[in-house]
């Protein structure tokens, strides 16, 4: 965890010769317009908490009225832009000798509450981290290490007006970090849109604070990320080469420095630069041995290169390791996703079939509930010429309700051609037209099995180069010459 490079002034809201009551939690949140969710945290902690303190800083829904029918203990406070703020407010008020920080977001999944009810009994002379999990669609979402839990001091409080913290003043006492095995899960970031309007209003905080401090490594790497989920690559570029640019930042902060070059990385690989972007990444593990993300980033770079030995052997490693958070957040499923299907390109490309075979069950087994791997264990049976395993591979994948599952109907097209029955295919091509009409792949699979391409049905939204991508893959993963 970075220190604050500047000691922070103590807030003016002191909580000083105040008796707190031992082993027992307060749960401190802030909320604004959480109506919807709110109910659904307090209820997910109720059974670890011996009070909620609610801070509303201005809702104009029903949020005041569900925190008190959940039987917290509401305080009104305007909003001042300013989390930390408002944070402190909340614990200002706590009278428990221990607070855990939530946001009407989380969730405390019930395998957590005997945790931490565990860790109430603990002296109060250092702060829990818990892992987060930000979930995302699909099961995904990243992990990390987070204090959460600390003890209800008036010397420890929250610094910084976004991205808040409270382990900068911690730190200063003398306290350490202790990992549990608490968790934490945390819904605000389910989806692309939301996260890009989140990053754009931190970027304002983020840069504003930063004018603050005075080369903080944990800001710069937050506003870099920041820019990344906006897609400003320039401005993204530009803080990661800050973050390394930070004197003892390596040495000091190894994590952030990981992150930096990862970032770096991931710009020079969407650049093609894929010589420049195997550097960084080699540098990020490094200083972060073991990060999936970077394994997996490096394995692309590596795939690009040609070296396609060294990629798989990266893609290899991330799925049979352990998962181990760090205090950045790392989407462990989704490396592990995105690894079983770069390793099918790639021992399908070099015709590696019987390791290909070995990755596919493996995925299955792992992942049952994942469309995406299920086309990709059809893909594999059928070039290893089991139709039969394929068929069924497929027909699992679109047991689910993917609306753009047009992988499978071509894997199910290419089997009826196997079996001597190219009238089904054409009859499932026809059928489908309407769902994946506006669809480049749907127009390959036509072309593959018709000829030629009704140019006067083909939305003009769509490139013919396009189709013609979609077409090589065909070819390509299923073997046809």
């Amino acid at each position: 965890m970075a220190k604050s490079s500047k000691k922070s002034v103590q807030p003016d809201i002191i909580r000083r010769g105040r008796v707190v009551l031992p082993e027992r939690l307060s749960v401190c949140m802030i909320v604004k317009n959480e109506a919807e969710i709110l109910g659904r945290c307090i209820e997910s902690i109720k059974d670890a908490a011996d009070e909620i303190i609610v801070v509303d800083t201005g809702s104009i829904d029903n949020t005041v009225s569900v925190a008190k029918n959940s039987g917290a203990k509401v305080i009104i406070d305007e909003w001042k832009n300013d989390f930390s703020f408002a944070r402190n407010i909340s614990i200002a008020n706590a009278s428990c000798e221990w607070i855990l920080w939530l946001d009407a977001d989380d969730i405390v999944p019930p395998q957590s509450l005997p945790v931490i009810n565990n860790l109430k009994k603990k002296k109060p002379d250092c702060v829990f981290g818990f892992i987060v999990r930000n979930e995302k669609p699909g099961n995904t979402g990243t992990e990390f290490i987070q204090a959460r839990m600390f003890p209800n001091r008036p010397d420890i409080f929250f610094e910084r007006k976004i991205h808040e913290q409270m382990m900068f003043s911690a730190l200063r006492l003398g306290f350490k970090l202790v990992e549990t095995r608490a968790v934490v899960e945390h819904h605000g970031y389910a989806d692309s849109q939301t996260m890009e309007r989140k990053a754009r209003r931190n970027i304002t905080l983020l840069l504003e604070e930063y004018s603050i401090h005075d080369a903080d490594a944990v800001m710069a790497v937050e506003i870099a990320d920041s820019y990344i989920i906006t897609g400003d690559i320039v401005n993204a570029k530009k803080w990661y080469e800050k973050v390394l640019a930070i004197a003892d930042c390596e040495s000091v902060f190894p994590q952030l420095a990981g992150q930096a070059c990862l970032g770096l990385g991931n710009i020079f690989n969407r650049g093609k630069k894929y010589a420049e972007a195997t550097e960084q990444f080699k540098k990020a593990l490094k200083l972060s041995p073991g990060r999936v993300d970077v394994m997996f980033s490096l394995a692309v770079s590596y795939d690009m290169l040609g070296l396609k030995n060294e990629a798989a052997g990266s893609l290899l490693e991330i799925i049979r390791g352990q998962q181990t958070p760090l205090f950045i957040g790392i989407d462990f499923r989704e490396a592990r996703i995105k690894s079983f299907l770069r390793l099918e390109k790639i021992f399908l490309e070099c015709n590696r079939i019987s390791e290909a075979l070995e990755i596919a069950r493996q995925a299955v087994a792992e992942l049952p509930l994942r469309p995406e791997i299920h086309n990709m264990a059809g893909r594999i049976f059928f070039r290893s010429g089991k139709l039969m395993d394929s068929l069924h591979a497929f027909e699992k994948s679109l047991q689910f309700d993917i609306p753009d599952n047009i992988e499978a109907y071509t894997g199910l097209c290419m089997i009826y051609a196997c079996a001597g029955k190219k009238e089904t295919a054409i009859d499932t091509i026809d059928s489908i037209k309407p769902v994946f009409k506006a669809v480049p792949a749907y127009w390959a699979l036509f072309k593959q099995f018709l000829k030629t391409l009704p140019e006067d049905e083909i939305p003009a939204t769509i490139n013919v180069a396009d189709i013609e991508k979609e077409e090589e893959h065909i070819r390509k993963i299923f073997n046809i010459g």
